[in-house]
């Protein structure tokens, strides 16, 4: 695997995935500490809702669009197919938010029209969530560098302005800066075009039947994204106010950011090892896997040691004295760290190759573990519960990921451990003999 081929692509992918990176940092350090803590208790719950939408109908509809979209012959029909579905999709959750809304919102002590607001942000997203799962699909990052810039800078600056402006002092504020965001992104995606497929047009039922198909082994994938990445604040939520909300995704934010680092390796890895796997480059596959879990695995070790020596001192500083009890919350969660990259990048890779049910099949089982530690962790140790369950399932879930898909590639810990000593050694003669 000649990495250096793909230089360009993923200078651009790297840069892309250091927006989210500069808005996690606005987030951080002008949201949360600006918001009263009620308030942003409530936007969390608003914004971690309509991300599970989102996050479902990706697992469910956009990646299995990617995965048969990345053979040419199949792009066309795929990415069109792709688009109806996921609008049907969206239609029938907005359908349902409408309709619950009412009960969900007293359930977790918000006002109706807060749960609502989820369908424009929905609406809003659509497009540029559409546009950047294409643009994945032919490696043209550039342009989703130029989608995901007008998003996050767009967002990032609005946080800012509004704070200064002293007009961020309610969730509702907040939520709308995402919103118009979003809505200029989606416009990008549309201006940058989907790869030239034309939308309207002749819909073949075989390849709608082919998402659908390979979309319900992603079921489990998808469930199990939604409770890692959104169940434990809606679960305190339900307990609770949105006062421990506000407390408990205060670490939760800062966690997302450490998430960040398996993304940049995503966007590219996917497509990639789909395009191996057709090619019947087995030898390749397995250098990508072997690479990509051994170097994500070191710097997000690296990353966690270094948020736990620093995190008391971080939100004494920087946050106040109402997010103080986030900081040892930040900590339980940063345990798992590496082991959740461990996890993204095995099932991203084994995904790729048309592994999507033996990557079910764990993805099911860390949901069973998720739904029997989070309830009474979070209803007996608060915040500390929830994190601790969440911490033990995605551990698990790097661990059994990562076996499983040691055993499809032949390779294992030793392996991983020989490719990296090797490829340091390599560096390192580099750097003398210059």
């Amino acid at each position: 695997m000649n990495l250096a081929r793909h230089l360009g692509r993923l200078s651009w992918a790297l840069t892309a995935r250091f927006l989210p990176l500069i808005y996690g940092l606005v987030f951080i350090l002008i949201v949360i500490p600006t918001l009263p803590v009620a308030e942003f208790g409530r936007y969390s719950l608003v914004f971690v809702i309509f991300t599970q939408i989102a996050f479902l109908n990706k697992s469910l509809v956009m990646n299995p669009m990617i995965r048969f979209a990345a053979s040419p012959d199949q792009f066309s029909g795929m990415t069109r197919s792709g688009f109806y579905l996921s609008f049907l999709f969206y239609l029938l959750c907005g359908a349902v938010i409408w309709l619950a809304a009412p009960i969900a919102a007293a359930m977790l002590r918000i006002e109706t029209a807060d749960l609502r607001f989820v369908l424009p942000l929905i609406a809003a997203f659509f497009l540029r969530e559409y546009g950047f799962c294409v643009q994945q699909t032919l490696y043209r990052t550039r342009n989703i560098f130029f989608i995901e810039a007008v998003y996050y800078i767009g967002a990032a600056g609005g946080f800012i302005y509004l704070a200064q402006a002293g007009r961020l002092t309610e969730a509702r504020a907040a939520l709308e800066v995402n919103l118009w965001a979003a809505l200029a992104s989606s416009l990008t995606a549309l201006a940058v075009g989907f790869g030239g497929v034309r939308l309207i047009g002749r819909i073949r039922w075989q390849t709608i039947r082919q998402l659908v198909s390979y979309g319900t082994y992603t079921l489990g994938i998808g469930l199990t994204g939604i409770m890692i990445y959104g169940a434990d604040v809606l679960v305190i939520g339900a307990i609770y106010t949105p006062v421990e909300v506000g407390i408990y995704n205060g670490a939760k934010a800062v966690y997302r950011v450490v998430s960040l680092l398996t993304q940049a390796a995503g966007l590219l890895v996917m497509p990639y090892a789909a395009q191996l796997h057709s090619e019947g480059r087995r030898a390749d596959l397995r250098e990508l896997f072997e690479k990509g879990v051994g170097y994500l695995f070191a710097g997000l070790a690296a990353v966690a040691v270094v948020g736990w020596i620093v995190a008391g001192r971080f939100y004494a500083l920087l946050l106040g004295d109402a997010y103080l009890g986030s900081a040892a919350l930040l900590r339980i969660m940063l345990i798992a760290a590496p082991f959740e990259g461990l996890f993204n990048l095995s099932s991203t890779i084994l995904y790729g190759v048309g592994q999507a049910a033996a990557v079910a099949l764990v993805s099911v089982g860390c949901l069973a573990a998720l739904m029997v530690l989070l309830l009474p962790g979070a209803y007996l140790l608060g915040g500390s519960g929830a994190a601790g369950a969440l911490a033990i399932t995605l551990i698990s879930a790097g661990i059994v990921m990562f076996r499983r898909s040691s055993q499809h590639f032949g390779s294992g810990p030793g392996q991983v451990l020989q490719r990296l000593s090797s490829n340091l050694r390599t560096a390192l003669n580099r750097s003398v003999g210059r």
